[in-house]
């Protein structure tokens, strides 16, 4: 019976001795391997930019569009604008490679604790004194959009796009050609019979019933008629582009440049509005953090390195002009502090590092 106090007694006694040890990584001897190392996470800000390009092409036959179609309201001169449709902000996480540790316990505990430890897929600590089968996968799902090819469903009108040179009898292309105002000119009587066509069917003049296929018989028509139109007035395609920067805050640096943009080069300019970001920390926490020269030059017992990740307020500006306003969190910008772990359970969020469970065994 005595004995088996004895052993108790022992167990007990060495694991109130246990002793964890941590040192900043490039103090300890590569041929070392007792031990673990873990690193402290690091914000990236993602910016990712909807840029719409918006191309205005003067028609073929613009010259005539007064004279002909009586309008003032036609594309003179090509041109090209670029305009900042959207912006979305997104808080990525790496590991911070100036912010390794190593971890590993004395020679009269190794056999006796575990160094119990789950990283994040970035190689961040996520866990620590936490042993189970669990294991966080960040899946994301990729939705990918399948786009179906446009197809033909035998029209009831084709459109046959009009040439310099006129058709004669037997199909073949005569070397006579048509003046420019000419061409103008037919082309003016094309989009009146098409219009003409289409009063006919929407009145009901041809007292045909067409049933389901009046309404796509409709749609061609202000098909032809917006191509024959555009001769004249011109065409407005847009395109959709993104562009991506990645921002990497650093501690004494509030105000970080991204890039210029202008309405004629878009973000490929050289001049225009600067867009640039500025953070703003918000009022400091009442706990004193450790430098960042005592961290790298202590060994710790029984005592882990973590950082407070700081709250800041970030703004997105295009020259005067606010395209974003919010509040976020960066870790590299925080306070370091240390954690006991000696019989603790302790959680940290993937993204922030922020400390987000303790458990005392």
């Amino acid at each position: 019976m005595k004995k088996l106090f004895l052993l108790l007694f022992l167990i007990i006694s060495l694991n109130i001795k246990a002793q964890y040890i941590v040192n900043y990584a490039s103090n300890i001897n590569q041929n070392v391997t007792d031990g673990i190392y873990y690193n402290l996470p690091r914000n990236v800000i993602r910016l990712d930019f909807t840029v719409e390009c918006v191309h205005e092409i003067k028609g073929k036959y613009s010259n005539f569009a007064k004279e002909l179609l009586e309008t003032n309201n036609y594309i003179k001169e090509n041109d090209i604008r670029y305009y900042i449709k959207d912006v979305t902000v997104d808080v990525l996480t790496e590991t911070d490679s100036e912010m390794i540790f190593y971890i590993s316990t004395d020679e009269k505990s190794k056999d006796n604790i575990e160094l119990n430890m789950r990283f994040t897929s970035e190689g961040n600590i996520q866990s620590f004194g936490i042993k189970d089968d669990r294991r966080d996968l960040d899946s994301e799902n990729v939705s990918f959009e399948n786009r179906l090819a446009q197809q033909n469903t035998n029209p009831d009108f084709v459109y046959l796009p009009l040439r310099d040179d006129e058709e004669d009898e037997d199909g073949n292309y005569t070397d006579d050609k048509m003046s420019e105002k000419e061409i103008a000119q037919s082309i003016v009587e094309e989009i009146k019979k098409i219009r003409l066509a289409y009063f006919d069917l929407i009145s009901g003049y041809q007292e045909i019933d067409y049933g389901n296929t009046i309404t796509y018989m409709l749609e061609e028509l202000k098909k032809m008629e917006k191509e024959y139109l555009s001769l004249f007035v011109g065409k407005v395609e847009r395109n959709d582009n993104v562009k991506t920067f990645y921002i990497i805050p650093e501690e004494g640096t509030s105000n970080y440049s991204v890039a210029k943009f202008s309405d004629k080069e878009g973000f490929n300019s050289k001049t225009g509005d600067n867009v640039r970001i500025t953070l703003q920390e918000m009022s400091s926490s009442n706990v004193k953090g450790i430098s960042e020269d005592v961290i790298k030059n202590t060994t710790y017992n029984n005592k882990m390195v973590y950082r407070e990740p700081a709250y800041v307020n970030m703004k997105l500006m295009k020259g005067d002009e606010i395209l974003i306003d919010n509040r976020i969190q960066i870790s590299q910008l925080g306070d370091f502090i240390l954690l006991p772990i000696n019989k603790m359970k302790l959680e940290f969020d993937n993204v922030s590092g922020r400390l987000i469970s303790v458990d005392k065994e």
